[in-house]
């Protein structure tokens, strides 16, 4: 993993084996600490860059807020929710884009770079109109 993919998401190192994601750009959950690693890095290579907004917590739960440009020029807003047990391993993520065009452009390359080796029901369809 890059310098900059480990500062971009910490989180990677702490999921615990049945993690759980949800993702507006995704169709449906996805679970296990591989999978979860997987989607997000690849989400992760489709940003041309990522300046952070906010990094905070509250009890159990923390938050990542950042804005992003996409390489397809995309202006993108992100926040993220990181549910951690009490061994301070996350158990949920919650990664969540505006605008709609951010969704569908991060849903599109995810698709793209993933699809033939996941599951298709995770993916959106392709095209506008979803």
């Amino acid at each position: 993993m890059t310098d900059a993919a480990r500062k971009s998401h910490p989180f990677l190192d702490d999921l615990e084996e049945n993690v759980v994601l949800i993702s507006s750009v995704l169709r449906c959950p996805v679970h296990g600490r591989e999978t979860v690693a997987r989607v997000v890095k690849a989400g992760a290579c489709h940003y041309a860059s990522q300046t952070p907004r906010f990094l905070g917590a509250a009890g159990e739960r923390s938050y990542f807020e950042y804005d992003a440009q996409l390489v397809d020029g995309v202006a993108a807003s992100g926040l993220v929710s990181m549910v951690r047990n009490a061994h301070g391993r996350v158990t949920h993520l919650h990664i969540a884009f505006s605008p709609l065009d951010a969704v569908l452009s991060m849903a599109n390359g995810l698709r793209e770079q993933l699809g033939a080796e996941c599951d298709p029901a995770w993916f959106l369809p392709s095209g506008e109109g979803v």
